[in-house]
Formats: C-alpha cells, structure tokens, sequence
C-alpha cells in the first residue's frame, strides 16, 4: 500500500514554466538572440549543464549559456520581489491537501533552488503539508537521474516501491519511474516518451482528473 506521495514542483503544482520561458526570452534579447519555445521545450525537466549543450547547439558556441541561466534567474528574482503571480495549476492544491489529509507523508522532488521553492510553497499556503523537500542543491545528479526522488523517499523514511511520484515532465518521470515509484505523468508542455507510456501507472491531463483512480493509485 502507498504510504508517501511525491510532487515535483515546476509545471505541476505551478504554472511557472510560462514565467521562466519570459525570462529566458528576455535574457537571450539582451544578446541579440530568439529564445524560442522549442528550445525552451528541449530545456524544460534537465540540469543547467544538459540545457547549456542544448543552447549551444541551437545558438552556436561562440553563446554563453551561463550569461543567459544567471540574466534569467535576475528577471525570475525581479518577477518574484514585485509580488508577480504564482499560480497553481488545475487540481494541485487540493491534491496535496487530499493526501494530507489522508494521512500519507508528502514529498517534494524539485530541479529547482531550495529558495524558490520554499518561497513558492510558503507564499501559496501548502508548505507545512510537506515532510520532505528536496531540490538540485540536494542531490549530484538531476532528472532523468533517479536521484532527487531516491533522496526524497529517504526523507520520508518510505520505501520507493510504496511512493506515489507525479511529475510533469518526461525527464522527471523518466526519473521516478526508474526509481521504483508508482509514476504518474501529468504533461504540460513536455510530453510522455514511449518509454513513459509504457511504463507509467497513469497519465492524467490535470490533477482534477486523480479522484475516480485513487483506490487504484493507493493499494
């Protein structure tokens, strides 16, 4: 039986994705360069050094992504500290309430800096339902690598076979899955691998969509 839950942070609890693709659009202006959102696409669920290669490729050598990740994460800095809006995506909030409540442990597996998300689940009221918290600052390998939610089922004293893992991405699916976790997938931008659909107990379009399965999620 499940016994811990665990989210991934960035496209799934928040629509944040929308907010870091203006930024990164921002920052390659300020060089000359067009941001676009296939490439954001390629970038989106893997570490700064996977998507500095895919940068590279698109832009050409003589670009330095590392200008452009520190620029982004200034403007990210600017939209946060001028009170921008975080918004939840479809069903997120109660999602993690609904478990909660239901006695599961919850955990966090993010990409992201611890700081923002403390800030983001602190400032959109659902940090205490969380038991565990896990981010890139955590761990020495990102998504696809199992890591971040090995580590974060370690935080919840669960073994990964009873976790419960929902990720937005392919490479955070990809990463929970071969974990061990129950994996489900619930696409935003980037969309399930054949190796997902094969091997993922569920894809959902929206966390609204969970409550008809969750006999079957939790057994």
């Amino acid at each position: 039986m499940i016994t811990s839950v665990i989210f991934d942070m960035d496209g799934l609890l928040f629509d944040t994705e929308v907010i870091y693709f203006e930024c990164y659009k921002k920052a390659a202006r300020e060089w000359g360069l067009d941001f676009t959102f296939e490439l954001f696409k390629a970038c989106i669920g893997i570490s700064r050094e996977e998507a500095a290669k895919f940068m590279q490729q698109y832009f050409g050598k003589e670009v330095n992504p590392s200008q452009i990740h520190s620029r982004t994460y200034e403007l990210v800095e600017e939209y946060l500290q001028k009170g921008g809006p975080i918004p939840f995506r479809p069903g997120a909030k109660e999602a993690v309430k609904f478990f909660y409540e239901r006695g599961l442990k919850i955990g966090l597996a993010s990409s992201n800096m611890r700081k923002w998300a403390e800030f983001y689940l602190k400032q959109k009221g659902i940090f205490d339902y969380f038991s565990a918290i896990t981010t890139c600052e955590d761990v020495t390998h990102l998504k696809p690598n199992p890591e971040v939610y090995l580590k974060t089922a370690q935080k919840l004293q669960t073994p990964p076979t009873l976790c419960l893992a929902f990720d937005d991405s392919a490479p955070g699916a990809t990463a929970a899955i071969a974990a061990g976790m129950r994996t489900c997938m619930v696409p935003q931008i980037s969309q399930p691998t054949q190796f997902i659909r094969e091997r993922a107990f569920k894809i959902y379009r929206s966390l609204q969509d969970i409550y008809p399965d969750i006999d079957e999620l939790l057994a």
